[in-house]
């Protein structure tokens, strides 16, 4: 004779019961975000939202900043590394050098 071990059981269909609710909320609002879209004013004739062109162009200025500021930082603890003989400087060097390209590279992906 086996033991039925209700705690488990509980626990299974209170997991079923939580999916099927969050399924029906995902069912009832499926076109919620298209009609807030067109709320705001996007349409396929209007093109982008003008503050959300604003703010990614103004995002866009702040990460240029920072790359130019991360690129700086990274060559002068590489040329400090290399000056006081560490012997994995050539290491960090090429992993700054490789992150460093990323980080440029991604600009053409955005566009």
């Amino acid at each position: 004779m086996t033991r039925i071990n209700c705690s488990r059981v509980v626990d299974v269909l209170l997991a079923v019961a939580v999916v099927i609710a969050v399924g029906g909320l995902v069912v009832l609002s499926a076109g919620a975000g298209a009609h807030a879209l067109q709320a705001a004013g996007l349409t396929s004739k209007s093109g982008s939202i003008g503050g959300i062109a604003t703010f990614v162009a103004n995002l866009t200025d702040n990460v240029k900043w920072l790359v130019a500021t991360f690129i700086g930082l990274a060559l002068a603890v590489v040329g400090l590394l290399f000056t006081m003989g560490h012997t994995r400087a050539h290491d960090i060097a090429i992993k700054a050098g490789i992150g460093a390209a990323i980080i440029v590279g991604l600009g053409g992906i955005s566009k």
